[in-house]
């Protein structure tokens, strides 16, 4: 989820400034990237739906686990198919939005049987959200330059190291992973990091419909632009829900 303001549409802007002054026959427009953005949505949806619905047999017969892996597989291959070979994005992504819709199905129905109303915090939380970062933006109070885009591909980067380094470390050091599990102030600070990370992704990628639209690109570029907001608009809500879980895991706790 970390790459979504970059990979799936990081050639946005080379290929704008290359058509300026073309223009093309049939153009993008903030309609039609909201439109894809609606398809992408439903997707994700309707697939939450549907594995929550299968939840209960998929636990009585044992394929919970199993469907619960291939899921996660099949949205890391077509996130990365999608990340790289952006033209087949109206596929990948497609395929990538009903693999998370299973995970997410699966995810915050397990959490809102340990946290009730828990689903719908983090549903709100994420919505109010992309309607500040909207607002900030599109009123110019926040500006996306290249200042801010490297910003945030260092934190990016510093991300994805750390998290490595932590999976790696825990192989060997177990001790390490309860660690960092049992200490609320850590937990609380990393999760609060990941949210500001994926609020500034969200800046980018409305950053990058704009490009798509003012630069008249082409219609087929309003799906990376939806694409991209999607994946980040997934990588807010889960970190939400784990916020807020944090959170109400040590309220329980004391």
């Amino acid at each position: 989820m970390q790459n979504s303001s970059n990979p799936a549409i990081k050639k946005l802007r080379k290929q704008a400034q290359e058509s300026v002054g073309f223009g093309a026959q049939n153009p993008a427009s903030y309609g039609g990237i909201g439109i894809k953005i609606g398809f992408f949505l439903l997707l994700t949806l309707v697939s939450a739906i549907v594995f929550v619905l299968l939840l209960p047999n998929m636990v009585n017969n044992g394929s919970f686990a199993v469907l619960l892996a291939v899921a996660a597989i099949v949205a890391l291959i077509s996130g990365f198919v999608a990340a790289f070979v952006p033209k087949t994005i109206p596929v990948a992504g497609s395929i990538y939005c009903i693999a998370e819709g299973a995970l997410i199905g699966v995810i915050s129905a397990l959490f809102e049987a340990a946290i009730q109303g828990i689903v719908l915090m983090a549903l709100l939380a994420t919505v109010f959200t992309l309607g500040i970062i909207c607002l900030l933006y599109f009123t110019g109070v926040v500006k996306v330059g290249s200042g801010f885009r490297r910003v945030l591909m260092v934190s990016l980067l510093a991300i994805i190291f750390s998290q490595l380094v932590f999976f790696l470390l825990s192989l060997f050091v177990p001790s390490i992973y309860a660690a960092f599990y049992n200490n609320f102030g850590l937990q609380l600070v990393v999760s609060a990091i990941m949210i500001v990370v994926a609020s500034m992704s969200i800046f980018v990628d409305l950053d990058n419909m704009a490009v798509v639209v003012e630069n008249g690109l082409d219609k087929k570029y309003e799906w990376f632009a939806a694409y991209g907001l999607i994946v980040t608009l997934i990588w807010l809500y889960i970190e939400f829900l784990r916020l807020i879980a944090i959170i109400a895991s040590n309220r329980t706790q004391n």
